[in-house]
């Protein structure tokens, strides 16, 4: 409801309707159609012509369908998070966790360029995890583009760590195979198991938590399992001990 193409399409008596409707959902919801025309000093025929516009044959299906809108703008309550991350730090305890963790280090180990991939927070997140590995001496970089051009000399030894939570991204699938059609090995940190990049990955690590998605799709299940992964696959570099440690820059005058 209220599309651009829909929107575009409205005169300015129409468009002053919409104003009006958009700013008082919760008003119009209880209104009849003689008291929106009131309201925006227009004709009851007006207002029907209003609707159909929107892809509604009267007043009463526009209402039904502006309820549905309204339902779908609100902001869903959330349970306490503590349960959700202590389920989370109970399984990384797992041997299921752990190995996964040992798996993902062997890749590692094993490459000469790594890079993360992400797009929104996800993409936030692999610039932490970039600084994270390279401050223990695994040099790594993170696109937060996903038309960023990947690379194309068929060196098996780059690695691509992807982050995404929902793992079905389109734009992450199509970089993965281009990647991966250039011998890229690629490891998965989702929250998805069985989802799309789950299936192209070499290795993947899951984090089980519940999803809490915002009107529009918008996503703000929380993210500090990705953030202890980052930090636990850090920790297990470092203390693998197989790269030396980088040379922190003197700012002093000696």
């Amino acid at each position: 409801m209220f599309s651009y193409k829909q929107i575009a399409k409205l005169n300015d008596t129409e468009t002053n309707i919409y104003q009006y409707v958009i700013k008082n959902i919760n008003n119009v919801l209880k209104m009849s159609v003689r008291d929106l025309a009131e309201e925006t000093y227009v004709s009851t025929a007006t207002i029907v012509r209003f609707c159909q516009k929107l892809g509604c044959d009267g007043f009463v299906e526009f209402k039904t369908k502006l309820k549905l809108f309204y339902e779908d703008t609100m902001i869903p309550s959330t349970d306490n998070e503590i349960d959700v991350l202590l389920e989370f730090f109970n399984y990384s305890r797992s041997d299921d966790f752990k190995q996964r963790i040992e798996t993902f280090i062997k890749y590692i180990h094993e490459a000469k360029t790594i890079c993360f991939v992400g797009i929104g927070t996800s993409g936030v997140l692999g610039e932490f995890g970039a600084r994270y590995f390279s401050n223990v001496g695994y040099f790594s970089q993170s696109i937060s583009d996903p038309y960023y051009p990947p690379l194309v000399d068929h060196n098996e030894t780059h690695l691509l760590i992807v982050l995404s939570e929902s793992g079905e991204t389109r734009e992450i699938i199509d970089q993965i195979r281009i990647y991966q059609s250039n011998h890229t090995k690629v490891l998965v940190i989702t929250n998805k198991p069985d989802s799309t990049i789950d299936k192209m990955a070499d290795a993947s690590i899951y984090y089980y938590v519940k999803d809490i998605i915002l009107p529009q799709t918008y996503n703000i299940s929380t993210q500090v399992p990705v953030l202890y992964i980052l930090e636990r696959l850090t920790r297990e570099l470092q203390n693998s001990k197989k790269k030396s440690l980088p040379l922190k820059t003197s700012t002093r005058n000696d």
